[in-house]
Formats: C-alpha cells, sequence, structure tokens
C-alpha cells in the first residue's frame, strides 16, 4: 500500500449514457468527462459497466467486436488521459481474453497516474431470460484489490454487488477501504431506492466508502436511470450518503474524510467480534449439501 495515503478523496460517479456498439465515440466521449472531473480536482473517477461499448446483449453479439484484451489500446488511452489530468478512472468494458479469442468478460478496469492498475471480471453474470449476458460473456472468478494513493481499492460489477454482499466483505477483508461498483442497472419501479440503500448498506456494513455509477437513457431496448451515488460510514454516524444523482448525465461528486473514516474502522469491533469458524463451517457444510444435490453441475465454476 502506499506509504502517504491520502486523507480526502473526491469522487465522481458518471450518470453515463453510452452510445451501443460505437467504441471510439464512447472512448472519446469518456475522456472528455475525464479533462471535466480534472478540471473540478475529482480524485477517483467512475464510468459504470460496459460504458465503452454499450450494455444490451443478443445472438449476434455486437461485443464480439468491441471487446479488447486488457491492458490494450482502450486503457492504455484512459491512463495516457487519467495521469494527464492526475487523477483514477473506473471503468467498464467488454474484455477480449489473450489467450483464447473466443472467451469475453464484463470487466472494469482501474487506471491512474502511474498508469495501468488493474481489472475485475464480473463473477456473476445476469440470468436468462429477462438478462442475456450468457449469450456473449464467461463469467470471472478473482476479488482482487488494488493499490492506489487513496488506499486499496475493490471493484464490483453490478449483479456481484446487489445481489451477493459476501463478495463486498471479502473484499474487506482483503484490506479494502473503498469499493466500486460499475453498474448498468435497467429501470424499473423504486430502482432508484434499490440503488441508493443498496450502496448505503455496503458501506455501513463494513465501515467503507462505496460509489454506484449507473447508466443513463435508452440504447436498444433498455432503459437505464442513472441515480449515481457514494455513501460512507461517517463518524460520530453510522452512516451517510453523501451525493445521489438524477436521471440525467452528469458527474455526481463528493468530498469524503478517508483519515476520519479509518480512525471509525480502527475502533470497530466487527472483525474482531466475527466469529470465522462458524461462517466457514457453515459455508462449507452448504457447499457439500449443494453438491450431493446436483452432482452432475459444475457449480465450483
Amino acid at each position: 500500500m502506499s506509504a502517504e495515503l491520502q486523507q480526502y478523496v473526491t469522487i465522481g460517479c458518471v450518470n453515463y449514457q453510452s452510445v451501443w456498439g460505437e467504441v471510439a465515440g464512447n472512448l472519446e466521449k469518456m475522456k472528455r468527462i475525464a479533462a471535466q472531473a480534472g478540471e473540478q480536482k475529482v480524485g477517483l473517477l467512475v464510468f459504470p459497466e460496459l460504458a465503452l461499448s454499450g450494455y444490451e446483449c443478443d445472438e449476434r453479439c455486437m461485443h464480439a467486436t468491441a471487446a479488447q484484451v486488457i491492458p490494450g489500446p482502450a486503457t492504455e488511452e484512459m491512463a495516457a488521459t487519467a495521469a494527464k489530468h492526475g487523477l483514477y478512472i473506473v471503468f467498464g468494458m467488454p474484455e477480449r481474453d489473450s489467450r483464447d479469442p473466443d472467451k469475453r468478460y464484463i470487466s472494469s478496469v482501474i487506471v491512474g497516474p502511474e498508469g495501468f492498475v488493474g481489472r475485475y471480471r464480473k463473477i456473476h453474470l445476469a440470468r436468462p431470460p429477462e438478462f442475456t449476458e450468457s449469450l456473449c460473456f464467461t463469467a470471472g472468478s478473482d476479488l482482487p484489490v488494488f493499490n492506489t494513493s487513496y488506499g486499496l481499492v475493490g471493484l464490483q460489477i453490478c449483479f456481484d454487488f446487489w445481489v451477493f454482499p459476501e463478495l463486498t466483505r471479502i473484499l474487506v477483508l482483503k484490506g479494502a477501504e473503498i469499493v466500486i461498483n460499475t453498474t448498468a442497472s435497467p429501470s424499473g419501479p423504486g430502482k432508484p431506492f434499490f440503488l441508493t440503500a443498496t450502496t448505503a448498506a455496503r458501506a455501513a456494513e463494513n465501515r467503507i466508502l462505496t460509489a454506484s455509477a449507473n447508466l443513463v437513457g435508452k440504447e436498444r431496448k433498455r432503459s437505464f436511470y442513472g441515480q449515481s451515488c457514494v455513501a460512507a460510514s461517517s463518524p460520530p454516524t453510522w452512516l451517510r450518503v453523501y451525493a445521489q444523482g438524477g436521471s440525467e448525465e452528469e458527474i455526481v461528486t463528493a468530498t469524503v474524510n478517508l483519515a476520519a473514516l479509518r480512525s471509525w474502522r480502527a475502533r470497530s469491533s466487527w472483525q474482531h467480534a466475527r466469529r470465522d469458524e462458524i461462517i466457514l463451517n457453515e459455508l462449507s457444510r452448504l457447499a457439500e449439501e449443494r453438491i450431493q444435490r446436483s452432482p452432475d453441475r459444475n457449480i465450483r465454476g
């Protein structure tokens, strides 16, 4: 971890509208927004899931053409932009496997002033028939954390963050102080409240800073509602929603006192009180029961 951690971070989550399939145009637009964020002294800028390409998948799989290796052309351009404007950038893109060009992932990348930092591959693909991610993509299998001048950062993508809180907890147990959620959450009843409440819950239960960046506007068949937000434990209170976007394109910004958050976490007893042996035993037992019920399924993958 960096020797000199920053005491404050100004984080910007972009309510962003991608043009479906227009990688070059989306990339230029993201670079312009990053320049604007740099002028606003944003230190960590977040774009949504698959911002580089657009989200929707179909049998023809636009992402087969849009996908790039990581590191690759798009990450190099965004890293140069991050260095030019002195900030970290997280953005979603379709990744092509460098060893198997027919294999693709929904990935989020983090770049910074020092260059390419790392990437995360979505672990849980949204399920059919409502979602068609499995037509184009393969699920990831790792939960990395990344060194930045703001501390250790964990990345998650949409379904991983909304439905599987244990993934966030694992990132925190690995030392993450900031967890970023890039999402393509489609419009629906109660969805703005859901986005805010879940982002805030992950912050409160782990004593961390969380941020969710969502798409806006209509792609082909789906519409997205934005409402990107930033939340954190905020001593002496348990939780504060620092900023909440609307349904239009914008940069939603907030400045968070990381030093105070670290002190709050240090005084928290949950990591000492947590009974790992019971949790691990129960998870192991449930996994074995699931294997016995589904002997023909590759449930470990």
